[in-house]
């Protein structure tokens, strides 16, 4: 399942716009977001209060909103197109894993107008509904589908397993997919760990960011040989390369 989910991130920006073969009314929903209307995808979920606060900017949550190029990730409310605020994924990596939602589960918020209070509406829907979006959006067959996980060992050459630098992120981001990318074409062995699906990769990360002082606010977080980093930077990696991985 998770071998399939990476290969059908990685084909969505293969697929654009979406489905070339769609009718005009299907293309006008997707652009506009309303594609999630779509029965068949079930995002309605049910109303629920998450352990983290959704209000105003909704900064330092991670936000993951969706246009017909696929999904995005925002720092903040501002950030995210007005027509693509409807449906947005909400989720703080600052969470201890006890205090996180169940992993069959997503956190969705319509981050268009606040409520009472000033917060935002949050909606609980099933994770398969929320990839349900994803496979649409890329018009991907996902039984056709094959490739990479991003929970399992992956890389260049047999060392991948035993490798020292690790790719904390989740399927759906696409700074995990070009930092798994970057490291194979520098042939540098790396395993990658889902931080949504594994609640041990989850703390894991959390621990060598306290330790190293850092804030994960996003991913990826790489663990490059004992240098912890925020997010992809392929000119620093290339640094830490030439150095053997000392720090800079």
């Amino acid at each position: 399942m998770v071998e399939r989910r990476m290969a059908l991130a990685l084909a969505l920006a293969a697929t654009l716009p979406l489905a070339l073969g769609c009718d005009d009314e299907e293309d006008d929903a997707a652009a506009t977001g309303d594609i999630a209307d779509t029965p068949e995808l079930d995002l309605e979920g049910e109303a629920a209060t998450p352990p983290f606060d959704v209000k105003g900017d909704c900064e330092g949550l991670l936000l993951v909103w969706f246009d017909d190029d696929g999904p995005h990730t925002a720092e903040s409310r501002d950030e995210i197109p007005d027509a693509h605020r409807e449906r947005v994924r909400v989720d703080s990596l600052r969470l201890a894993p006890e205090e996180r939602l169940d992993p069959a589960f997503v956190y969705l918020a319509d981050l268009r107008a606040p409520g009472e209070g000033g917060s935002f509406a949050v909606r609980k829907v099933r994770r398969e509904a929320f990839e349900a979006l994803l496979d649409r959006a890329a018009g991907v067959e996902v039984a056709a589908v094959e490739g990479e996980g991003a929970s399992g060992a992956a890389g260049s050459g047999a060392g991948a397993a035993n490798a020292d630098v690790i790719i904390y992120g989740a399927d759906w981001c696409g700074a995990c997919r070009s930092a798994a990318r970057f490291f194979r074409e520098h042939d540098v062995a790396f395993v990658e760990k889902n931080i949504e699906r594994d609640p041990q990769a989850q703390s894991e990360m959390q621990a060598k960011c306290r330790r190293a002082g850092v804030s994960p606010s996003g991913i990826p977080v790489i663990d490059f040989r004992g240098t912890i980093l925020t997010g992809f930077d392929p000119g620093r990696l290339e640094s830490l390369i030439q150095r053997g991985g000392a720090p800079i």
